[in-house]
This record gives structure tokens, C-alpha cells and sequence, in this order.
């Protein structure tokens, strides 16, 4: 793998700076205080192609790749456009990336180029809250009646559904018990979110969460879908899921790499700016190591991030290891920037304007989501290590 950007990445880069350089600090600011999305920002990026940077070119994206999605996302959140690069997540890779590999010729040209022009707004149906990690167990079931499914289920934690357009949905269509395999029994399905049967609640949040994205609880009630609805095969419904996993977790990496550089350069500037005593708080190495630590952390961390989008561009086998250690890495990185910077913000970090509280609350939070800690641990002890299942059995 060649480390260094292409022409086409350092074009992304720059683009996207300059975009977020346009609104400024105190439009995110406005924005994130009054807790709305940065629509305005969200359509510029939108119309600049970054929302199909992954999607073909024949379905009305740039034709490019991982790698090139995770140069973009951290640029934009590094330069502080952090509060909207979920935004990716839900829309280009729960949407663009599982069409892209599984949906039909029908749905491909229904849906991508929506998607790719930013016309779509997306949302993942999997999480509910008896299954947590287990979601070959999930509950929510769809019984055949002829040409179509009648779905029946709870989901729980769905981000942005008040505002999406597509909504993937995990189901079982065979019970764990008529299965061969657990794997087997699955099926996905492409549901419109204000289809009759669907109705959902949001969920009050104690954490600072991105401004304008609201989570739901979703009650699913004599649902009816098409069979044509489905993506992928059916029965086969865990292909098109498991393939959605690599790509989550690299590209919420890549908003950990951007969420913290943006608070790693806070702190660095606080640190300069600040003086007690007579001498900045940086002259100090209380101060210093805990911040050159973090660029080291960080600096790595997005060396193996940007590794594992090359080996998934690449199709290369050992695509999950590498996500997971890319994912696992830019979270503790991330986390740690943003807790070394309150300690360099002291008291101030608390303060809302300067918006190193919120990122360290979506730091922390995503050390848990879109999976734990400790299920990343699991696949590299299990699946790289050999060792035992410790869960499951």
C-alpha cells in the first residue's frame, strides 16, 4: 500500500476543507447550540459528490472507494464540520454501499442515485434491545403470505429515521429452530420508514449527541413489504449485513480521526494561548505529554484506519481484522484527545461554545457503538488468535 494520497484524495481533502472553511467555526457552533442539523453544509457537501464516493459511476457516484470516503470524512470533521460526518454512515454506507453489493437492478437505479446526489436519507433497522450484539437472534420476525412478508418486531437505538427516506431492516424469515446454520433464517428488507405498520418514539439522550439527529425506538405492527423488497437473497439476509459491518466501522473510525484532530488542535491552541503564572500551560509537561501522547495515538490509529479501507477496497481477506483494530484504535485515540483536552481546558471545557464537552461525550459513546470494546476484542481473539469463543456457546 502506498501511505502517500493520490492527486484525486489530496483534491478530496482540500475540497472539503474549503467547504467547511466557507461556514466557519461560529455557523457549527449556532448550529450544534440550537441542536440543528447544518442543512445548508449537509447540501454543499452533497452537491460536491461526497455522499457518493463509494457509489458507481453508472448509478451517479464518483466510482471510488473506502479509502477515499475515509480521506473525506476525516477532513471534514478535522476541519470542523464534525457534528454532520454521521451523516456518511447512515446515508453512503447503510445505504449506497449494501445496494451497491446486494440490491437489484431496480433498486440500484431507484435508489443510488438518490443517495449519491443527497435526494435520500438513510437509517439501519438491526439493534433491538433484547438482542444487543447478538443480532443473528434478533426477534423481529416476517411471515410469508404470498408475494409478501407480514413483519412483526421491535427495534431499538435507530438513529436518524424521522429524517430518512430508506430504511434497511433486519428480519428473520425462519426461526432459529428451522435454520441449518445460526446464520441462515435472515432476511433484509428496503422499507419505507413512513410505511402503515411502522411507528417509532424518540429516545431522551443524556449525552451531547449530533445536533439535528434524533434516536428512535421502532414499533413494527403488521408491516407489509413486497417480496421484491428484499436485499439480497432471501433467507440470506446475514451476506448483506455482515457486509455492512467493515464498512460501519471504518467510516465511523474515520469520524473518530476527524473528531479528534479537530480536539487534539483545541487543546494544542489552549495550551499556547493560556498563561498562568506568568508562562503558558503548555510550557509544562503535565500538559505537554498528555497531548504528545495523543498525537502519537491519533497518527497511528489513522494509519491503521486508512489501511483497513485500502484492504477492503482491495477485497482482501483479512478485512475484518483490520477494521476492528482500526475502529478499536481511533476510539481510544479519539477518547483520549478529547479527555486530554478537558484536562487542558480545565473548568472551561464545560462550557458550551467551546464544544469540547460534546465531542467528548460522542467519543466516549462511540467506543460502544456501532459495537463495544470488547466484541472487537472477541473477533481478534477468536478469528485471528484462534482462541475459543468466551460468548455464544
Amino acid at each position: 500500500m502506498n501511505f502517500e494520497r493520490s492527486g484525486e484524495q489530496t483534491m478530496l481533502v482540500e475540497t472539503a476543507k474549503d467547504i467547511v472553511d466557507e461556514y466557519g467555526e461560529s455557523y457549527f457552533r449556532e448550529k450544534r447550540l440550537a441542536d440543528e442539523e447544518p442543512e445548508e453544509f449537509v447540501e454543499d457537501l452533497a452537491d460536491a459528490g461526497f455522499f457518493g464516493i463509494p457509489i458507481p459511476v453508472e448509478y451517479g457516484g464518483q466510482g471510488m472507494g473506502m479509502l477515499d470516503l475515509v480521506y473525506a470524512i476525516e477532513a471534514i470533521a478535522e476541519a470542523g464540520g464534525w457534528d454532520a460526518v454521521a451523516k456518511f454512515t447512515l446515508n453512503t454506507v447503510f445505504g449506497g454501499v449494501v445496494l451497491s453489493k446486494f440490491g437489484t437492478e431496480e433498486q440500484k437505479e431507484e435508489y443510488l442515485p438518490k443517495i449519491a446526489d443527497g435526494e435520500m436519507d438513510w437509517a439501519l433497522g438491526v439493534t433491538e434491545a433484547n438482542t444487543g450484539s447478538n443480532m443473528l437472534n434478533t426477534q423481529t420476525f416476517a411471515e410469508r403470505d404470498g408475494d409478501e412478508f407480514v413483519i412483526n418486531g421491535e427495534k431499538a437505538f435507530n438513529s436518524g429515521l424521522d429524517q430518512a427516506d430508506g430504511y434497511t431492516l433486519l428480519t428473520r424469515t425462519k426461526t432459529m429452530e428451522e435454520s441449518d446454520r445460526r446464520t441462515d433464517g435472515l432476511t433484509v428488507f428496503l422499507v419505507d420508514p413512513d410505511a402503515d405498520g411502522i411507528e417509532y418514539e424518540p429516545v431522551d439522550l443524556d449525552i451531547y449527541w449530533p445536533a439535528g439527529e434524533n434516536t428512535f425506538t421502532v414499533h413494527i405492527d403488521d408491516l407489509r413489504v413486497h417480496e421484491s423488497q428484499a436485499i439480497g437473497e432471501i433467507h440470506g439476509g446475514f451476506a448483506p449485513i455482515f457486509e455492512v459491518l467493515n464498512p460501519e466501522r471504518i467510516s465511523t473510525a474515520a469520524e473518530h480521526l476527524g473528531r479528534g484532530w479537530w480536539v487534539l488542535d483545541k487543546a494544542v491552541q489552549r495550551a499556547k494561548d493560556r498563561e498562568v503564572w506568568g508562562e503558558p500551560i503548555g510550557a509544562h509537561q503535565a500538559i505537554q505529554h498528555p497531548l504528545a501522547q495523543s498525537y502519537v495515538d491519533m497518527k497511528s490509529a489513522s494509519t491503521m484506519v486508512k489501511r483497513a479501507a485500502w484492504a477492503y477496497d482491495q477485497g482482501q481477506d483479512n478485512v475484518g481484522e483490520l477494521s476492528n483494530i482500526g475502529h478499536l484504535q481511533a476510539g481510544n485515540a479519539a477518547f483520549e484527545a478529547a479527555d486530554n483536552a478537558v484536562e487542558t481546558f480545565g473548568g472551561g471545557s464545560a462550557v458550551a461554545d467551546y464544544g469540547i464537552a460534546a465531542v467528548w461525550s460522542l467519543a466516549r459513546h462511540q467506543q460502544i457503538a456501532p459495537v463495544t470494546d470488547h466484541m472487537k476484542l472477541n473477533f481478534i481473539a477468536n478469528n485471528v488468535l484462534d482462541l475459543p469463543r468466551s460468548y455464544g456457546r
